[in-house]
């Protein structure tokens, strides 16, 4: 009864190995847009939601998905512990019906809990492909547990799923057998294991036929995105191919489009304020505050639309894990594991998850490091200011620039990394293995999810932290040191704060007031920046940036943008993985790099061109 009192519903627990669909079943289960990926380590911390049927409601807990519980890596002891010592009403035990032996490896682990364990059979329709099946009513005899088909993609199976594991309540699995290890054995781990897998063989053995195909799709495109000699250049080739599609013809026209809507919103709004009889106060913080600073920011919404959508795309067709097995070499010789790209991808999202990714890597010297270099990974709020400066400056030449300082980043990164190990954080990389996933279609529905999480929190940023940072921003300005309402910004109490930093900057090419607030307000978020030029430009920011820089300057303060100080946000998340030790010196690192890069950038430019006949 006191069990039934702490639990209005039932706690379902959904365990499996990494990429065998578990992430997408529990979306299906709960209706949530959690993080979908197609590779390990995805799911860092358990998730949870509600599941709603007919029949009644339990709360879904999504594990990360490890192979054994057998704590060796991070993953596999949160699992096991919550398991443990949580004990959930029932585990939902999802199974990869291409990988059936490998999978119930951990079946019969989570059958020795004492816990009532339903399987779920997912893969069933890559299997197929294949040219395999798998006898469930067979198999269920034979583990002793329901076993029910489902594909989480197409909602087939979901209903069946949770109606069986509602009958199963209360009923504890049982072990097949007690595994069998010989008194003298010398290593007992390794036999216990050896003994489990005979007898998983030999249900496998009896409920699987066909499969086996010798070369699958996979296969023979794996022959080329993994090959020794092709593999980097066809990864370069695919980013390259990503930032046409977004920053090409198609994309600065989809920019266009979204000014123009903005430039008509903007018509709209001073014709309502004038007929309203607004003071000139009032029409200058909405049209040349407000709407000037958001308005800068959202016009490039479908640009980064567009971005996610493709990488949303690359992410679930399992090509990035691929992009994590051949960047394993070159990275491991700065004295990084592959395992490390996959927050450093997640860094060209956000930085803050990235940083709570690297929850993933079992050595803390690993973890420390891949903390420190995350920042260089443009995160997705950067691409606002890129995309103005690229379009004012070098609209010609958009995508390749792009793809450039995306490459400078992770090159800065890499070579950070090697500089690092050999100092602060001395010691070698953990050894790196990695299940590639078989390539997928990536659904609609997941992609949706993706890009709609990620558009969201865009639009959240803009009318939320942009949108006080240009209010402030145009608050100031208008305000003398007098604290007297002026006309004249330059003698207002941003400039006089702006002048008072902006001699760091000399050298750096961009040494004026309006460049260094913009700066100090990316410390906020970085597409502050955009929607600060917007206010301190009167909403014509082309034409007020081509008056604050040159090209060359222009290139020196996209460099600094690229590496310097992350915002609040990510350095709060560096604070709780590593301590504020390790904060305090990302943030002077990350400064420290980027003056020094820009002014060395600049002044070497700058003297090129001065010799120039």
């Amino acid at each position: 009864m006191a069990r039934e009192m702490r639990r209005p519903e039932p706690v379902y627990a959904l365990a499996g190995n990494p990429n065998c669909g578990k992430t997408t079943l529990f979306n299906r289960l709960t209706g949530s847009s959690a993080t979908v990926g197609n590779w390990p380590g995805v799911t860092v911390e358990k998730k949870t939601g509600i599941a709603r049927w007919a029949g009644g409601r339990a709360q879904i807990v999504d594990l990360p998905g490890v192979y054994s519980l057998v704590p060796y890596t991070p993953e596999e002891a949160l699992a096991r512990n919550f398991l443990r010592r949580e004990k959930p009403d029932l585990i939902l035990n999802v199974i990869d019906a291409t990988c059936l032996e490998r999978s119930l490896y951990l079946t019969t682990q989570l059958m020795e809990l004492g816990i009532p364990v339903v399987a779920a059979l997912s893969m069933t329709d890559a299997l197929k492909r294949r040219g395999g099946t798998v006898n469930c009513r067979l198999l269920s005899v034979l583990l002793g547990v329901p076993v029910v088909p489902v594909c989480a993609t197409r909602g087939t199976g979901i209903g069946t799923l949770l109606e069986t594991a509602s009958r199963a309540l209360g009923r504890p699995a049982r072990p097949i057998l007690p595994t069998w290890v010989p008194k003298d054995c010398q290593d007992p781990d390794l036999a216990e294991a050896q003994s489990r897998y005979r007898k998983i063989h030999a249900v496998v053995s009896k409920t699987l036929s066909g499969g086996q195909k010798a070369h699958t799709a996979t296969e023979r495109i794996d022959r080329v995105a993994t090959s020794r000699y092709l593999s980097i250049p066809l990864f370069l080739l695919i980013l390259l191919s990503v930032f046409v599609l977004t920053f090409g013809i198609a994309g600065r026209a989809l920019v266009y489009g979204m000014g123009l809507l903005i430039d008509g919103a903007a018509r709209l709004l001073e014709a309502l304020l004038e007929a309203g009889g607004a003071s000139f106060w009032v029409r200058d913080l909405l049209l040349n505050g407000v709407l000037a600073g958001v308005g800068a920011v959202l016009k490039f919404l479908p640009q980064i639309a567009v971005l996610f959508f493709l990488l949303s795309f690359l992410e679930d067709s399992g090509y990035m894990a691929r992009a994590a097995f051949i960047m394993d070499a070159p990275m491991r010789k700065i004295g990084l594991s592959g395992r490390s790209f996959v927050p450093l991808l997640m860094g060209f999202g956000c930085t803050v998850p990235a940083v709570m990714g690297t929850r993933i890597l079992e050595n803390e010297k690993d973890r420390r490091l891949t903390v420190l270099i995350t920042p260089f990974m443009s995160c997705s709020a950067k691409l606002p200011v890129y995309s103005l400066f690229l379009g004012t400056f070098f609209a010609g030449h958009q995508p390749t620039a792009m793809l450039l300082i995306y490459l400078l980043g992770v090159l800065m990164g890499l070579l950070s990394a090697a500089f690092l190990k050999n100092t602060v954080l001395r010691g070698e990389p953990a050894p790196f293995l990695m299940e590639l996933p078989d390539y997928r279609l990536p659904t609609l529905e997941n992609i949706r999810k993706h890009v709609g999480r990620r558009v969201k929190d865009f639009l959240q940023r803009a009318g939320t932290t942009v949108f006080l940072a240009t209010v402030l921003i145009w608050l100031l300005q208008s305000v003398s040191t007098n604290f007297q309402m002026i006309s004249d910004s330059s003698q207002s109490l941003l400039a006089a704060a702006g002048r008072a930093v902006a001699p760091i900057f000399t050298l750096c090419g961009f040494g004026g007031w309006k460049q260094t607030v913009a700066l100090l307000t990316g410390l906020i978020a970085k597409e502050s920046i955009v929607g600060a030029y917007g206010v301190l430009c009167a909403g014509n920011t082309a034409e007020g940036l081509k008056a604050l820089f040159t090209p060359v300057s222009a290139c020196s303060y996209l460099i600094f943008i690229l590496f310097y100080t992350p915002c609040v946000a990510a350095l709060a998340a560096i604070r709780r993985e590593t301590g504020l030790r390790f904060a305090l010196f990302s943030a002077v690192y990350q400064f420290a790099t980027a003056w020094y890069t820009s002014a060395l950038f600049y002044q070497v430019a700058m003297l090129i061109l001065k010799l120039r006949p």
